[in-house]
């Protein structure tokens, strides 16, 4: 029985001294025992980067307008439709002109038969300052027909004055266009009745256009006429299009503190259109930034990483860090957080390139 008791005692301790030991060798790594790997390496160096502030706006055409009757009457012709090209004073639109014809005449007659009585007051003005040379009359009756003769020269004017007023309105029955552009919405209808106000077509230019943003207040010192802008649209894509920067407003809105800033832009081909909204970068200039080519840098969906080569005692191992790129210029990327010049990253890391691999 002592020795069936010694015998348990042996093994249980022998089982207590085995059980850490295999426990320590389960959480150990595995030895390293791969190759290390051949790597092609590239310097980071310094140098200067140009920095863009990214602003949106939109199209504005470069002259559009709502244009109104400026008379009244029915509409008898509509002679656009949207999308056409019209040139400037090209006819778009006619109102019944009858009453404006008859206005017209009878406002012609009256300045003829208001001039005709100017040229009969000023022959008699110059009989009545004969006859007071002579003394056939006294100076108060050559005052009073000499004030007839002013009264009756105004009444003339008065006269051309309606007559003119009159001519216009018959001229405004034929509405025109007041410069070269498309028009955009045709608003009335033939048979419809207008007024001075009524609005009967819309019309802009489309080349060149207008490209509206709103600058913050902090990068005001950075923005100056003739300044290069880039800028995209939903509809073409990631295609960039040119802008130049003309007209700078001449204060902040208090609301908003920023400004707004008009770049004009080139349209011969027509493909931008009035009222699309734009993503533009405006460059403010150039700031030293480490830099690494592009085929240094391993992206996914939503991080950069690059793989930089650093000592682990005697050996090298690349080691995986997460970096914030900036603006890229001649194949070269800045790189604002993640590496430092001089250290030495690897190009064109492939799928062996991980974390902790040794690199010769």
């Amino acid at each position: 029985m002592r020795y069936a008791l010694t015998l348990c005692s042996l093994l249980l301790l022998l089982t207590a001294a085995c059980r850490p030991t295999e426990e320590a060798s389960a959480s150990q790594p595995p030895r390293e025992g791969a190759a290390p790997i051949h790597a092609q390496t590239v310097t980071v160096t310094e140098q200067p980067m140009p920095e863009y502030l990214t602003v949106t706006g939109t199209l504005r055409a470069d002259a559009e307008s709502n244009i109104a009757a400026d008379a009244s009457g029915k509409v008898l012709q509509v002679l656009v439709e949207r999308g056409q090209k019209v040139t400037r004073g090209q006819v778009i639109a006619t109102l019944d002109a009858r009453s404006a014809s008859l206005g017209a005449a009878a406002a012609q007659a009256q300045a003829h038969l208001a001039q005709s009585q100017l040229e009969q007051a000023r022959r008699e003005c110059e009989r009545v300052k004969h006859l007071l040379e002579t003394g056939a009359i006294s100076q108060a009756e050559y005052d009073r027909q000499t004030s007839q003769c002013t009264a009756q020269q105004w009444s003339a004017a008065a006269a051309e004055a309606q007559q003119q007023s009159a001519t216009k309105l018959l001229g405004d029955t034929r509405i025109r266009a007041p410069f070269d552009g498309v028009i955009g919405e045709r608003m009335v209808n033939v048979g419809q009745y207008v007024e001075p106000r009524t609005q009967v077509a819309s019309i802009y230019q489309p080349d060149p256009l207008r490209l509206q943003v709103t600058v913050p207040e902090a990068n005001l010192a950075a923005i100056k006429p003739d300044m290069p802008v880039t800028f995209t649209v939903a509809a073409f894509g990631d295609e960039p299009f040119p802008a130049t920067v003309k007209f700078i407003s001449p204060n902040v809105r208090e609301s908003t503190r920023d400004l707004i800033v008009e770049a004009i832009v080139p349209n011969r081909e027509g493909r931008l259109r009035p009222g699309m909204f734009a993503v533009a970068r405006l460059q403010l200039g150039e700031q030293p930034h480490p830099v690494v080519p592009d085929a240094a840098i391993k992206r996914d969906e939503t991080e950069a990483h690059v793989f930089v080569v650093v000592a682990d005692g005697p050996k090298k191992v690349a080691q995986d860090r997460l970096v914030q790129l900036g603006e890229a210029k001649g194949g070269l990327v800045a790189v604002i957080r993640g590496v430092r010049p001089g250290e030495a990253v690897v190009l064109r890391p492939g799928p062996d390139v991980r974390d902790g691999a040794r690199v010769e």
